[in-house]
């Protein structure tokens, strides 16, 4: 019992430190555009079609309707095909 004890504070440290890093967005998605001039990850991936179209998308709370260009990459290099003429509606 007094083995049990001392483990409970010790498994509490090691829940709240792995808590930290716990993260709503899907790090397997890997998608960026640019929103006010800094990176924006991307929750989904919303570019499913097979044309070799870029993918745009537009935020649904942005009262402009600016089309955003998705890269696969945080440094806006290689641009995300998959896309539609008509540009993708994100409710992020």
């Amino acid at each position: 019992m007094k083995k049990f004890k001392f483990l409970i504070p010790m498994m509490v440290f090691v829940m709240a430190i792995g808590m930290a890093f716990a993260s709503k967005i899907n790090p397997d998605t890997g998608l960026w555009v640019e929103r006010n001039g800094v990176p924006y990850q991307l929750q989904s991936n919303p570019c499913t079609s097979n044309k070799e179209v870029d993918c745009r998308v537009v935020f649904a709370g942005d009262p402009n309707a600016v089309e955003h260009q998705v890269y696969t990459d945080q440094n806006f290099i290689n641009q995300k095909k998959g896309g539609t003429l008509d540009s993708y509606i994100l409710m992020e």
